[in-house]
């Protein structure tokens, strides 16, 4: 679990406001905070445009240029309007693929917007019929760990990361784990490692283990982006696929509102 794993692509890294207390040397390792690159500019648009349009959900063209525009891997996709539409996309990413619904904020699972490893056009048409347009297809990723990783602004806390087992079970599993943004690699390992996600991630009843400087690296890049926007008051990542050689959100939804500040209710 070396401190090193989630730096070694590149990026620069600084200390944490606080690390150093005032007698001059610090309590226990206190990580730090990764410089990392994306398009700022692009992702800040993305979010001002939203709210300027009242906010909610982002719409699936625009959850993905926030994602890609901040670093956050993502399965591959196409945006379909219509069934004929959603047939060509098929073929474009090779079958089997996923079919499942656009519409801004859908909880697909719940809802039956989804529809897993279809292997032919009949397949598509006829779960295109039932779940309804637009479309979002994607090819068909088969085995990795299913896990969550999300955040939230806390009107108390500020810009809170999540991390949890994830698909279909994560709300009843209610394990998801907190820190807050921005996270030092330290904070990001530890969300890896700790309670059943840590027992996922480390390969769970035989099946391999998922690269773990992955999932962190997508940590540090969803925890920059909650910091850096606190417009963005929630982000659902899940699930989030841990292969042994890489990870990538499957599904995203992403809430955008004016930013807030909460009031002091002290004076000091």
């Amino acid at each position: 679990m070396g401190q090193d794993q989630p730096l070694a692509r590149g990026e620069q890294a600084r200390p944490p406001q606080g690390a150093v207390e005032a007698g001059g040397g610090p309590t226990q390792p206190a990580g730090v905070v990764a410089e990392l690159e994306c398009d700022r500019e692009e992702g800040r648009a993305v979010v001002r445009e939203a709210v300027t349009a009242g906010g909610g959900w982002l719409d699936a063209e625009q959850t993905r240029r926030l994602l890609e525009a901040y670093g956050v891997p993502l399965v591959p996709e196409r945006l379909a309007a219509t069934t004929p539409e959603a047939v060509e996309a098929a073929r474009e990413l090779g079958y089997p693929v996923v079919l499942k619904t656009a519409a801004p904020g859908a909880h697909k699972t719940e809802q039956g917007g989804i529809a897993l490893d279809l292997a032919e056009e009949a397949a598509v048409l006829d779960a295109a019929e039932r779940i309804g347009a637009p479309f979002l297809v994607q090819p068909f990723v088969r085995g990795g760990a299913e896990l969550l990783a999300g955040a939230v602004q806390d009107p108390v806390f500020g810009p809170l990361v999540a991390f949890g087992p994830g698909g279909v079970l994560a709300e009843l599993i209610g394990e998801a784990q907190f820190r807050l943004a921005p996270l030092t690699d330290l904070d990001a390992e530890e969300l890896v490692h700790s309670g059943k996600a840590g027992r996922l991630v480390a390969g769970f009843r035989g099946t391999p283990p998922a690269d773990e400087g992955a999932l962190v690296h997508l940590l540090l890049r969803l925890s920059l982006l909650v910091a850096e926007l606190p417009e963005v008051v929630e982000l659902d990542l899940n699930p989030v696929l841990a292969l042994p050689d890489r990870c990538f959100a499957a599904d995203a939804r992403v809430r955008v509102a004016e930013h807030d500040p909460a009031r002091r209710t002290k004076s000091w």
